[in-house]
Protein backbone atom coordinates (compact mmCIF):
# COMPACT_ATOMS: atom_id res chain seq x y z
CA UNK A 1 0.00 0.00 0.00
CA UNK A 2 1.10 3.54 -0.79
CA UNK A 3 -0.35 6.51 1.06
CA UNK A 4 -1.24 9.65 -0.91
CA UNK A 5 -2.61 12.58 1.11
CA UNK A 6 -3.51 10.19 3.95
CA UNK A 7 -5.51 7.90 1.62
CA UNK A 8 -4.26 4.38 0.91
CA UNK A 9 -3.69 3.40 -2.73
CA UNK A 10 -2.79 -0.15 -3.69
CA UNK A 11 0.46 -0.82 -5.54
CA UNK A 12 -1.50 -2.96 -7.98
CA UNK A 13 -3.64 0.02 -8.94
CA UNK A 14 -0.57 2.16 -9.51
CA UNK A 15 1.11 -0.62 -11.53
CA UNK A 16 -1.91 -1.07 -13.83
CA UNK A 17 -2.36 2.70 -14.14
CA UNK A 18 1.30 3.12 -15.11
CA UNK A 19 0.97 0.25 -17.59
CA UNK A 20 -2.10 1.80 -19.22
CA UNK A 21 -0.37 5.17 -19.48
CA UNK A 22 2.77 3.58 -20.94
CA UNK A 23 0.67 1.69 -23.48
CA UNK A 24 -1.09 4.88 -24.55
CA UNK A 25 2.15 6.84 -24.90
CA UNK A 26 3.81 3.98 -26.81
CA UNK A 27 0.91 3.74 -29.25
CA UNK A 28 0.99 7.47 -29.98
CA UNK A 29 4.79 7.39 -30.33
CA UNK A 30 4.47 4.50 -32.80
CA UNK A 31 1.92 6.51 -34.75
CA UNK A 32 4.20 9.53 -34.74
CA UNK A 33 6.99 7.56 -36.41
CA UNK A 34 4.88 5.56 -38.85
CA UNK A 35 2.13 7.97 -39.98
CA UNK A 36 2.32 11.44 -41.46
CA UNK A 37 1.52 13.77 -38.58
CA UNK A 38 -1.06 16.10 -40.10
CA UNK A 39 -2.40 18.90 -37.94
CA UNK A 40 -1.24 22.05 -36.23
CA UNK A 41 -0.36 22.58 -32.61
CA UNK A 42 2.24 21.09 -30.29
CA UNK A 43 2.65 17.33 -30.00
CA UNK A 44 2.52 16.72 -26.22
CA UNK A 45 -0.73 18.57 -25.38
CA UNK A 46 -2.53 16.32 -27.88
CA UNK A 47 -0.99 13.21 -26.38
CA UNK A 48 -1.87 14.26 -22.83
CA UNK A 49 -5.46 15.06 -23.85
CA UNK A 50 -5.91 11.61 -25.39
CA UNK A 51 -4.26 9.87 -22.42
CA UNK A 52 -6.27 11.79 -19.81
CA UNK A 53 -9.55 11.13 -21.61
CA UNK A 54 -8.80 7.42 -22.02
CA UNK A 55 -7.70 6.91 -18.41
CA UNK A 56 -10.82 8.73 -17.19
CA UNK A 57 -13.07 6.46 -19.26
CA UNK A 58 -11.21 3.37 -18.06
CA UNK A 59 -11.80 4.50 -14.49
CA UNK A 60 -15.49 5.23 -15.06
CA UNK A 61 -15.83 1.78 -16.68
CA UNK A 62 -14.72 0.18 -13.37
CA UNK A 63 -11.52 -1.13 -14.92
CA UNK A 64 -9.53 -0.04 -11.86
CA UNK A 65 -11.90 -1.86 -9.52
CA UNK A 66 -9.91 -5.06 -9.05
CA UNK A 67 -12.55 -6.66 -6.86
CA UNK A 68 -14.57 -7.20 -10.03
CA UNK A 69 -13.68 -10.58 -11.50
CA UNK A 70 -14.18 -9.99 -15.24
CA UNK A 71 -14.00 -12.80 -17.77
CA UNK A 72 -12.03 -12.25 -21.00
CA UNK A 73 -15.06 -11.30 -23.04
CA UNK A 74 -16.33 -8.64 -20.64
CA UNK A 75 -12.80 -7.29 -20.10
CA UNK A 76 -12.30 -6.85 -23.86
CA UNK A 77 -15.75 -5.29 -24.21
CA UNK A 78 -15.19 -2.79 -21.40
CA UNK A 79 -11.73 -1.73 -22.56
CA UNK A 80 -12.89 -1.45 -26.17
CA UNK A 81 -15.96 0.57 -25.22
CA UNK A 82 -13.96 2.92 -22.97
CA UNK A 83 -11.34 3.43 -25.71
CA UNK A 84 -14.02 4.16 -28.32
CA UNK A 85 -15.85 6.72 -26.15
CA UNK A 86 -12.52 8.33 -25.23
CA UNK A 87 -11.70 8.63 -28.95
CA UNK A 88 -15.04 10.34 -29.64
CA UNK A 89 -14.57 12.78 -26.75
CA UNK A 90 -10.98 13.49 -27.80
CA UNK A 91 -12.17 14.26 -31.34
CA UNK A 92 -14.85 16.57 -29.96
CA UNK A 93 -12.25 18.30 -27.81
CA UNK A 94 -10.04 18.72 -30.88
CA UNK A 95 -12.81 20.46 -32.79
CA UNK A 96 -13.55 22.71 -29.81
CA UNK A 97 -9.84 23.49 -29.23
CA UNK A 98 -8.04 23.37 -32.63
CA UNK A 99 -4.47 23.14 -31.19
CA UNK A 100 -5.49 19.78 -29.66
CA UNK A 101 -6.74 18.41 -32.99
CA UNK A 102 -5.01 15.35 -34.44
CA UNK A 103 -4.54 14.81 -38.15
CA UNK A 104 -7.15 12.41 -39.53
CA UNK A 105 -4.85 9.45 -40.25
CA UNK A 106 -2.81 10.05 -37.11
CA UNK A 107 -5.99 10.14 -35.01
CA UNK A 108 -7.37 6.91 -36.47
CA UNK A 109 -4.02 5.13 -36.15
CA UNK A 110 -3.30 6.29 -32.59
CA UNK A 111 -6.79 5.55 -31.22
CA UNK A 112 -6.91 2.12 -32.90
CA UNK A 113 -3.42 1.13 -31.75
CA UNK A 114 -3.98 2.43 -28.22
CA UNK A 115 -7.27 0.52 -27.93
CA UNK A 116 -5.69 -2.73 -29.12
CA UNK A 117 -2.63 -2.12 -26.93
CA UNK A 118 -4.79 -1.59 -23.83
CA UNK A 119 -6.74 -4.78 -24.51
CA UNK A 120 -3.50 -6.75 -24.92
CA UNK A 121 -1.97 -5.26 -21.76
CA UNK A 122 -5.07 -5.95 -19.69
CA UNK A 123 -5.27 -9.54 -20.90
CA UNK A 124 -1.61 -10.09 -20.04
CA UNK A 125 -2.03 -8.68 -16.53
CA UNK A 126 -5.42 -10.28 -15.90
CA UNK A 127 -3.97 -13.11 -13.83
CA UNK A 128 -1.67 -10.72 -11.98
CA UNK A 129 -4.72 -8.86 -10.73
CA UNK A 130 -5.91 -12.07 -9.09
CA UNK A 131 -2.97 -11.52 -6.69
CA UNK A 132 -2.00 -15.14 -6.08
CA UNK A 133 1.68 -14.17 -6.18
CA UNK A 134 1.15 -10.85 -4.42
CA UNK A 135 -0.67 -12.05 -1.33
CA UNK A 136 0.97 -11.17 1.97
CA UNK A 137 1.45 -14.02 4.46
CA UNK A 138 -0.23 -12.96 7.71
CA UNK A 139 0.23 -14.46 11.18
CA UNK A 140 -2.60 -13.34 13.49
CA UNK A 141 -2.05 -12.72 17.20
CA UNK A 142 -5.39 -13.54 18.85
CA UNK A 143 -8.52 -15.40 17.74
CA UNK A 144 -11.27 -13.14 19.10
CA UNK A 145 -11.72 -11.46 15.70
CA UNK A 146 -10.91 -14.54 13.62
CA UNK A 147 -14.28 -14.66 11.82
CA UNK A 148 -14.05 -11.01 10.77
CA UNK A 149 -10.43 -11.26 9.61
CA UNK A 150 -11.06 -14.48 7.67
CA UNK A 151 -14.06 -12.89 5.91
CA UNK A 152 -11.70 -10.37 4.27
CA UNK A 153 -8.97 -12.83 3.34
CA UNK A 154 -7.94 -12.57 -0.30
CA UNK A 155 -11.09 -10.67 -1.32
CA UNK A 156 -9.76 -7.16 -1.54
CA UNK A 157 -7.69 -5.97 -4.47
CA UNK A 158 -6.36 -3.09 -2.39
CA UNK A 159 -4.44 -5.36 0.00
CA UNK A 160 -4.55 -9.11 -0.77
CA UNK A 161 -3.41 -11.38 2.04
CA UNK A 162 -3.40 -15.02 3.15
CA UNK A 163 -3.67 -16.15 6.77
CA UNK A 164 -1.00 -18.71 7.66
CA UNK A 165 -2.10 -19.25 11.26
CA UNK A 166 -3.22 -17.87 14.62
CA UNK A 167 -1.61 -17.58 18.06
CA UNK A 168 -3.70 -17.62 21.23
CA UNK A 169 -3.31 -18.71 24.87
CA UNK A 170 -6.91 -19.94 25.12
CA UNK A 171 -6.77 -23.77 25.22
CA UNK A 172 -10.05 -24.05 23.27
CA UNK A 173 -9.07 -21.47 20.64
CA UNK A 174 -8.56 -24.13 17.94
CA UNK A 175 -12.19 -25.21 18.37
CA UNK A 176 -13.39 -21.69 17.52
CA UNK A 177 -11.48 -21.58 14.23
CA UNK A 178 -13.18 -22.75 11.02
CA UNK A 179 -11.75 -25.76 9.09
CA UNK A 180 -8.59 -24.94 7.18
CA UNK A 181 -7.24 -22.49 9.78
CA UNK A 182 -4.75 -23.65 12.42
CA UNK A 183 -3.73 -22.53 15.85
CA UNK A 184 0.08 -22.45 15.55
CA UNK A 185 0.82 -22.08 19.23
CA UNK A 186 0.54 -19.79 22.23
CA UNK A 187 1.38 -16.09 22.33
CA UNK A 188 4.54 -16.78 24.35
CA UNK A 189 5.77 -19.01 21.49
CA UNK A 190 5.70 -16.10 19.02
CA UNK A 191 9.43 -16.04 18.17
CA UNK A 192 9.60 -19.78 17.51
CA UNK A 193 6.49 -19.69 15.31
CA UNK A 194 7.80 -16.68 13.38
CA UNK A 195 11.13 -18.44 12.80
CA UNK A 196 9.27 -21.45 11.41
CA UNK A 197 6.56 -19.75 9.29
CA UNK A 198 8.36 -16.51 8.29
CA UNK A 199 5.26 -14.33 7.87
CA UNK A 200 5.28 -11.02 6.00
CA UNK A 201 2.94 -9.38 8.52
CA UNK A 202 2.26 -9.95 12.20
CA UNK A 203 -1.34 -8.82 12.77
CA UNK A 204 -2.11 -7.94 16.39
CA UNK A 205 -5.84 -8.61 16.87
CA UNK A 206 -6.13 -9.04 20.63
CA UNK A 207 -9.27 -7.46 22.07
CA UNK A 208 -7.63 -7.25 25.49
CA UNK A 209 -3.91 -6.49 25.29
CA UNK A 210 -3.25 -5.70 28.95
CA UNK A 211 -0.82 -8.21 30.40
CA UNK A 212 -1.04 -10.41 27.30
CA UNK A 213 0.84 -8.55 24.58
CA UNK A 214 4.46 -9.82 24.32
CA UNK A 215 6.01 -6.40 23.72
CA UNK A 216 9.65 -7.54 23.70
CA UNK A 217 8.98 -10.39 21.26
CA UNK A 218 6.98 -8.12 18.95
CA UNK A 219 9.79 -5.58 19.00
CA UNK A 220 12.29 -8.29 18.05
CA UNK A 221 10.01 -9.42 15.20
CA UNK A 222 9.93 -5.87 13.90
CA UNK A 223 13.74 -5.65 13.91
CA UNK A 224 13.81 -8.92 11.98
CA UNK A 225 11.96 -7.14 9.18
CA UNK A 226 8.44 -8.39 9.84
CA UNK A 227 5.82 -5.71 9.29
CA UNK A 228 3.63 -5.06 12.35
CA UNK A 229 -0.04 -4.09 12.11
CA UNK A 230 -2.78 -3.45 14.65
CA UNK A 231 -6.17 -4.71 13.49
CA UNK A 232 -7.82 -1.23 13.26
CA UNK A 233 -5.00 0.08 11.03
CA UNK A 234 -4.97 -3.10 8.93
CA UNK A 235 -8.75 -2.91 8.49
CA UNK A 236 -8.53 0.76 7.50
CA UNK A 237 -6.01 0.02 4.74
CA UNK A 238 -7.93 -3.03 3.61
CA UNK A 239 -11.42 -1.54 3.33
CA UNK A 240 -11.27 2.25 3.32
CA UNK A 241 -13.30 2.39 6.54
CA UNK A 242 -12.68 2.32 10.29
CA UNK A 243 -13.67 -0.70 12.37
CA UNK A 244 -16.03 0.73 15.00
CA UNK A 245 -17.08 -2.30 17.05
CA UNK A 246 -14.52 -2.84 19.77
CA UNK A 247 -12.42 0.14 18.64
CA UNK A 248 -10.24 1.57 21.39
CA UNK A 249 -10.65 5.33 21.72
CA UNK A 250 -6.89 5.65 22.26
CA UNK A 251 -6.21 4.29 18.74
CA UNK A 252 -8.50 6.89 17.18
CA UNK A 253 -7.02 9.65 19.36
CA UNK A 254 -3.37 9.00 18.51
CA UNK A 255 -3.69 7.79 14.92
CA UNK A 256 -2.63 9.98 12.01
CA UNK A 257 -5.06 12.30 10.23
CA UNK A 258 -8.04 14.38 11.35
CA UNK A 259 -6.00 17.61 11.27
CA UNK A 260 -7.83 20.78 10.17
CA UNK A 261 -6.46 24.31 9.94
CA UNK A 262 -7.99 27.66 9.05
CA UNK A 263 -6.23 27.51 5.70
CA UNK A 264 -7.63 24.07 4.81
CA UNK A 265 -11.10 25.19 5.91
CA UNK A 266 -10.86 28.32 3.74
CA UNK A 267 -9.67 26.31 0.72
CA UNK A 268 -12.49 23.84 1.25
CA UNK A 269 -15.05 26.66 1.37
CA UNK A 270 -13.77 28.11 -1.90
CA UNK A 271 -13.91 24.64 -3.44
CA UNK A 272 -17.51 24.16 -2.24
CA UNK A 273 -18.78 27.52 -3.46
CA UNK A 274 -17.03 27.25 -6.84
CA UNK A 275 -18.27 23.73 -7.50
CA UNK A 276 -21.83 24.58 -6.45
CA UNK A 277 -22.00 27.70 -8.63
CA UNK A 278 -20.66 25.78 -11.63
CA UNK A 279 -23.12 22.97 -10.96
CA UNK A 280 -26.13 25.28 -10.67
CA UNK A 281 -25.22 27.12 -13.88
CA UNK A 282 -24.63 24.02 -15.99
CA UNK A 283 -27.53 22.03 -14.57
CA UNK A 284 -30.05 24.89 -14.64
CA UNK A 285 -31.80 23.67 -17.85
CA UNK A 286 -32.06 20.10 -16.56
CA UNK A 287 -33.23 21.29 -13.13
CA UNK A 288 -35.88 23.44 -14.83
CA UNK A 289 -37.10 20.43 -16.81
CA UNK A 290 -37.17 18.37 -13.60
CA UNK A 291 -39.25 21.04 -11.83
CA UNK A 292 -41.81 21.11 -14.67
CA UNK A 293 -42.00 17.27 -14.70
CA UNK A 294 -42.58 17.13 -10.93
CA UNK A 295 -45.38 19.69 -11.18
CA UNK A 296 -47.10 17.85 -14.03
CA UNK A 297 -46.71 14.41 -12.45
CA UNK A 298 -48.22 14.96 -8.97
CA UNK A 299 -49.78 17.59 -6.76
CA UNK A 300 -47.58 19.42 -4.31
CA UNK A 301 -44.54 21.70 -4.17
CA UNK A 302 -41.57 21.18 -6.46
CA UNK A 303 -39.00 21.72 -3.70
CA UNK A 304 -39.11 19.49 -0.64
CA UNK A 305 -37.86 20.97 2.64
CA UNK A 306 -36.80 18.83 5.56
CA UNK A 307 -34.87 19.34 8.80
CA UNK A 308 -31.47 17.67 8.92
CA UNK A 309 -28.60 17.67 11.43
CA UNK A 310 -25.44 19.47 10.35
CA UNK A 311 -22.06 20.32 11.79
CA UNK A 312 -21.88 20.45 15.61
CA UNK A 313 -25.43 19.07 15.79
CA UNK A 314 -26.98 22.24 14.35
CA UNK A 315 -30.33 21.62 12.65
CA UNK A 316 -30.86 23.20 9.23
CA UNK A 317 -33.44 23.00 6.43
CA UNK A 318 -32.33 20.81 3.51
CA UNK A 319 -33.66 21.39 -0.02
CA UNK A 320 -34.41 18.61 -2.49
CA UNK A 321 -36.61 18.05 -5.49
CA UNK A 322 -39.76 16.37 -4.20
CA UNK A 323 -39.70 12.71 -5.22
CA UNK A 324 -42.50 11.36 -3.00
CA UNK A 325 -46.19 12.02 -2.56
CA UNK A 326 -47.06 14.92 -0.29
CA UNK A 327 -48.73 12.55 2.22
CA UNK A 328 -45.84 10.07 2.17
CA UNK A 329 -45.39 9.99 5.97
CA UNK A 330 -48.90 10.88 7.04
CA UNK A 331 -49.66 7.38 8.36
CA UNK A 332 -46.20 6.02 9.11
CA UNK A 333 -44.34 9.02 10.48
CA UNK A 334 -40.61 9.44 9.71
CA UNK A 335 -39.21 6.24 8.17
CA UNK A 336 -36.24 5.40 5.96
CA UNK A 337 -36.88 4.94 2.27
CA UNK A 338 -37.05 1.32 1.15
CA UNK A 339 -36.27 -0.42 -2.11
CA UNK A 340 -39.14 0.07 -4.62
CA UNK A 341 -40.74 2.43 -2.10
CA UNK A 342 -44.46 2.85 -3.05
CA UNK A 343 -44.41 6.46 -1.81
CA UNK A 344 -42.07 7.52 -4.62
CA UNK A 345 -43.72 9.18 -7.63
CA UNK A 346 -43.03 8.19 -11.25
CA UNK A 347 -40.87 11.24 -11.90
CA UNK A 348 -39.32 10.91 -8.45
CA UNK A 349 -38.13 7.40 -9.24
CA UNK A 350 -36.22 8.70 -12.28
CA UNK A 351 -34.79 11.65 -10.34
CA UNK A 352 -33.59 9.36 -7.56
CA UNK A 353 -32.05 6.93 -10.02
CA UNK A 354 -29.81 9.62 -11.53
CA UNK A 355 -29.48 11.53 -8.22
CA UNK A 356 -30.98 14.67 -9.76
CA UNK A 357 -33.24 15.08 -6.72
CA UNK A 358 -30.14 16.04 -4.71
CA UNK A 359 -29.08 18.99 -6.89
CA UNK A 360 -30.99 21.72 -4.95
CA UNK A 361 -28.66 20.94 -2.04
CA UNK A 362 -26.07 23.05 -3.85
CA UNK A 363 -28.07 25.99 -2.46
CA UNK A 364 -27.46 24.55 1.02
CA UNK A 365 -23.76 24.51 0.20
CA UNK A 366 -23.84 28.19 -0.82
CA UNK A 367 -25.69 29.02 2.43
CA UNK A 368 -22.90 27.29 4.39
CA UNK A 369 -25.07 24.55 5.93
CA UNK A 370 -23.42 21.82 3.88
CA UNK A 371 -20.22 21.02 2.07
CA UNK A 372 -20.09 19.47 -1.38
CA UNK A 373 -18.42 16.37 0.08
CA UNK A 374 -19.06 14.97 3.53
CA UNK A 375 -21.23 12.54 5.53
CA UNK A 376 -24.87 12.30 4.46
CA UNK A 377 -27.07 14.67 6.54
CA UNK A 378 -29.53 12.70 8.64
CA UNK A 379 -32.90 13.62 10.19
CA UNK A 380 -32.95 14.63 13.89
CA UNK A 381 -35.23 11.76 14.92
CA UNK A 382 -32.92 9.18 13.34
CA UNK A 383 -29.82 10.86 14.79
CA UNK A 384 -31.19 10.68 18.35
CA UNK A 385 -31.92 7.01 17.80
CA UNK A 386 -28.61 6.09 16.15
CA UNK A 387 -26.24 7.90 18.50
CA UNK A 388 -27.64 5.82 21.37
CA UNK A 389 -27.01 2.55 19.55
CA UNK A 390 -23.81 3.13 17.57
CA UNK A 391 -20.47 4.01 19.22
CA UNK A 392 -18.68 7.15 17.94
CA UNK A 393 -21.76 8.17 15.91
CA UNK A 394 -21.55 11.79 17.13
CA UNK A 395 -18.13 12.14 15.44
CA UNK A 396 -19.99 12.51 12.12
CA UNK A 397 -20.92 16.03 13.19
CA UNK A 398 -17.41 17.43 13.50
CA UNK A 399 -17.59 18.28 9.77
CA UNK A 400 -20.34 19.64 7.54
CA UNK A 401 -22.56 17.08 5.84
CA UNK A 402 -22.19 16.70 2.08
CA UNK A 403 -24.17 16.19 -1.11
CA UNK A 404 -21.93 13.22 -1.83
CA UNK A 405 -19.31 11.50 0.28
CA UNK A 406 -17.08 8.48 0.87
CA UNK A 407 -19.90 6.46 2.46
CA UNK A 408 -22.33 7.37 -0.34
CA UNK A 409 -20.02 6.12 -3.11
CA UNK A 410 -18.78 3.05 -1.23
CA UNK A 411 -22.07 1.73 0.22
CA UNK A 412 -25.64 1.67 -1.11
CA UNK A 413 -28.54 3.48 0.50
CA UNK A 414 -29.11 2.24 4.06
CA UNK A 415 -32.40 1.74 5.87
CA UNK A 416 -31.38 -0.08 9.08
CA UNK A 417 -29.20 0.49 12.13
CA UNK A 418 -26.74 -2.03 10.68
CA UNK A 419 -26.54 0.01 7.46
CA UNK A 420 -25.99 3.17 9.50
CA UNK A 421 -23.11 1.47 11.35
CA UNK A 422 -21.52 0.39 8.07
CA UNK A 423 -21.80 3.90 6.61
CA UNK A 424 -20.42 5.44 9.82
CA UNK A 425 -17.25 3.37 9.37
CA UNK A 426 -16.75 4.97 5.93
CA UNK A 427 -17.63 8.42 7.27
CA UNK A 428 -15.04 8.14 10.04
CA UNK A 429 -12.42 7.11 7.50
CA UNK A 430 -13.22 10.21 5.46
CA UNK A 431 -13.18 12.54 8.47
CA UNK A 432 -9.88 11.06 9.65
CA UNK A 433 -8.23 11.25 6.20
CA UNK A 434 -9.81 14.35 4.63
CA UNK A 435 -7.75 15.74 1.76
CA UNK A 436 -8.15 17.32 -1.67
CA UNK A 437 -6.97 14.07 -3.25
CA UNK A 438 -9.67 12.05 -1.48
CA UNK A 439 -12.30 14.66 -2.42
CA UNK A 440 -11.36 14.38 -6.10
CA UNK A 441 -11.52 10.58 -5.87
CA UNK A 442 -15.01 10.84 -4.36
CA UNK A 443 -16.12 13.15 -7.19
CA UNK A 444 -14.94 10.62 -9.78
CA UNK A 445 -16.73 7.80 -8.00
CA UNK A 446 -19.85 9.95 -7.71
CA UNK A 447 -19.87 10.21 -11.51
CA UNK A 448 -19.74 6.40 -11.61
CA UNK A 449 -22.69 6.19 -9.22
CA UNK A 450 -24.76 8.56 -11.38
CA UNK A 451 -23.83 6.82 -14.66
CA UNK A 452 -24.67 3.33 -13.38
CA UNK A 453 -27.48 4.30 -10.98
CA UNK A 454 -25.93 2.49 -8.01
CA UNK A 455 -27.53 2.51 -4.57
CA UNK A 456 -30.50 4.77 -5.42
CA UNK A 457 -33.90 4.30 -3.77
Amino acid sequence: MIRISRHYISKIFLFILAGDLTTLLASVALTYWCVDWVGGGAFWPKVLALAAMTLLLLYLSDLYNFQLQLDKGELILRVGFASAIAAVLTAALGYAVPPLRFGRMAFLASTASSGLGLIAFRLMTRHLVSHHLLQKRVLVLGTDLADVIISYEGHHGTFPFRIIGFLDDDPVAQDTLPPGYDLRGKVKELLAVVENLRPDILLVALTNMRGVLPVQDILECRFRGIHMEEWPSFFEKLTGKIFVNGLRQAWLTFSEGAVKTRLTEAIRRVFDVTLSLIGLVFLAPIMGLAAISIKLDSAGPVIFRQERVGKDGKVFVLYKFRSMRVDAEQLTGPVWASEDDPRVTRVGRVLRKIRLDETPQMVNVLLGDMSFIGPRPERPLFVNHLKEQIPFYVLRFVVKPGITGWAQVKYPYGSTVEDALEKLQYDLYYIKNMSTFLDLLILLRSIQVVLFGRGAR
